[in-house]
């Protein structure tokens, strides 16, 4: 090959040779174990259920579980295998085909991370040394070896400061309009994928807003800023006394409870702090009490039951309304019908309606128990409650709009649903704290480790604290009239550092507040930005800077690229599978 050929293809050559060692490291030893890994157990069946066209419910979104399926179906797979953790694949499953098929996502982030570089200004050094950042690292290198939604969305997140970079040299062009469509194709699809793409979808909103800003701002100025049907239109707003109501349980498929109807009593409406009874009307209207008698199942709490004799009273019977907000009207005094959410205070022991996951025996049909806790936790949802259906030929018929649930309140709602982890510790992540073994029932089959190539997580943790003071320090100096760099230098700088440190925290802060169990695979699209932060601050300091000489940088290179081959050829068999152990 002619080296006139070599230096005029240079940018298609390197990325090139760069993506086929890619395919070696994705591909590698990616069936050596036959046995259903990981997520496998997970997306594997959500892939099967849409081969065999059933129904099902999952927090994430519907096309990534559809690409699943559709490498089962190019596979020859015909949906009917379970994927039970540990399972050993019988031969009609071609779980090797499925796997390398979504592994050619992760072979596609290479090409894309390179161009991103490029596209970004890097030297060649930043480039090549952000373009094996990637391809060495160990948790990717796990996630992509497995059936599951980890390769997709990353593929496609990625796109989002590739396809945006452009637009900043091309202004009111063909191209920029072609950039744009591209960026909202690649933010639809991460977001089909799994919700991360909002967190990208967020970050485009922001880059256009400072745009419009930069553009059209007056810098004068201070810029301030029931998933089920049901015929609840026929429902009255209001929930009055005499009222006939079911009262269901806030908390995730609770029971109903049912109060009387009283027509010779005047017409009030029920607010916070009144005082009712509770009567169950199927089996007599007895009035529900409790007592000083330990619950059969939560041993701390009293016992609930139903008093038969509706001619004697005592303070037992008796509840207070407390309102807890409505979900429609923030905070309201009177009661709604399913909107308003409130606890029910027993007058005389103080503790409160409760009815959390404890079961109850056969003699009580397996069914939840309900029981009144002491514990006065007013962020306890398993004390909430609210009127689901209501009957009173007094009242008027409620507007249906009033009835309308918040749909980020249930979807934050539907998310936090997935079981807590006590073990969660997000802020230990990024120094490798929390590592993720999967060890097999069977001595004989593959172990595998999740963990994150040290180098990596450590150096890009470090370098996004170095961006921010080495930023802090320019403006100081800059305010005292030093300057650093010129306007194209300081732009380029400003540019690259705001999209790798807001995608980073984008990806990363909103983890803090779910409730939610999460995961090392987690964080990976988190890494990427830092990863990317990285790069820049070495494209700044060393491969781009005019203080050293091309031997140093090349000699810089050489040290950072070893380091890198260095620790993932020593943990490399914790990623590709261990034999023997």
């Amino acid at each position: 090959m002619q080296p006139e050929f070599l230096l005029q293809n240079t940018e298609v050559i390197v990325p090139a040779v760069y993506t086929l060692l890619s395919c070696w490291t994705r591909f590698h030893r990616i069936g050596a174990s036959n046995t259903v890994v990981w997520d496998e157990a997970h997306f594997g069946k959500l892939g099967s259920h849409h081969l065999k066209r059933e129904f099902y419910f999952d927090v994430h979104s519907r096309l990534g579980k559809m690409t699943v399926g559709l490498a089962g179906l190019l596979s020859g797979y015909g949906g009917r295998f379970e994927f039970k953790p540990g399972e050993v694949y019988p031969d009609t499953v071609p779980y090797v085909a499925m796997r390398v098929m979504l592994a050619t996502f992760g072979v596609l982030m290479l090409p894309l991370a390179w161009f991103t570089s490029v596209e970004l200004g890097m030297a060649q050094g930043a480039c090549r040394w952000f373009r094996l950042r990637h391809r060495c690292r160990l948790a990717m290198q796990l996630s992509f070896h497995s059936i599951g939604l980890c390769a997709p969305p990353l593929r496609v997140s990625y796109r989002f400061p590739f396809n945006t970079i452009p637009q900043r040299a091309i202004q009111f062009s063909i191209d920029r309009w072609v950039w744009l469509f591209f960026t909202g194709i690649s933010i639809g699809c991460v977001t089909r994928v799994k919700m991360i793409g909002l967190f990208v979808t967020a970050l485009v909103g922001v880059y256009t807003v400072e745009d419009l800003w930069d553009k059209f701002g007056d810098t004068r100025l201070i810029m301030s800023h029931p998933l089920q049907a049901h015929d609840f239109y026929k429902n009255p707003l209001d929930v009055a006394f005499g009222s006939r109501v079911t009262l269901k349980n806030m908390d995730w498929g609770g029971g109903l409870l049912h109060s009387h109807y009283e027509p010779e009593v005047p017409l009030r409406y029920l607010k916070d702090g009144d005082t009712i009874h509770l009567s169950h009307v199927s089996t007599g209207r007895n009035n529900l009490r409790s007592h000083t008698v330990t619950a059969p199942v939560s041993k701390l709490n009293y016992e609930m039951s139903g008093y038969w004799n509706l001619t004697v009273e005592d303070n037992h019977d008796y509840w207070q309304v407390e309102i807890v907000d409505n979900t429609k009207r923030g905070s309201v005094g009177q009661v709604h019908s399913l909107t308003t959410r409130m606890r029910f205070k027993h007058l005389a022991l103080g503790c409160y309606l409760r009815a959390a996951n404890a079961v109850l025996p056969q003699w009580g049909f397996k069914q939840i128990e309900v029981s009144c806790d002491e514990e006065n936790n007013k962020k306890d949802a398993h004390t909430y409650r609210n009127v689901e259906s209501r009957w009173n030929d007094r009242l008027p018929a409620g507007n249906m709009k009033l009835y309308k649930s918040p749909i980020l309140r249930d979807f934050w709602a539907s998310n936090n649903a997935l079981i807590p982890d006590p073990d969660k510790k997000d802020m230990s992540l990024d120094l490798e704290a929390v590592r993720l073994a999967f060890l097999p029932s069977r001595h004989e089959d593959i172990k595998y480790y999740l963990m994150g190539t040290p180098v990596v997580w450590w150096g890009s943790t470090i370098s996004l604290g170095v961006a921010l003071l080495t930023f802090t320090v320019y403006i100081l100096r800059w305010q005292r009239k030093y300057n650093d760099m010129d306007a194209r230098e300081w732009d380029h700088f400003l540019y690259v550092g705001k999209i790798a440190f807001f995608e980073w925290a984008f990806h990363y802060v909103p983890f803090l507040i779910m409730g939610r169990v999460t995961y090392l695979h987690h964080y990976l699209p988190t890494l990427y930005f830092a990863v990317l932060m990285f790069g820049h601050v070495l494209d700044h300091f060393i491969f781009s800077s005019r203080r050293f000489s091309t031997r140093t940088k090349a000699t810089a290179f050489g040290v950072l690229v070893s380091d890198l081959a260095a620790t993932f050829w020593w943990f490399s068999g914790v990623a590709l599978g261990i034999d023997g152990l």
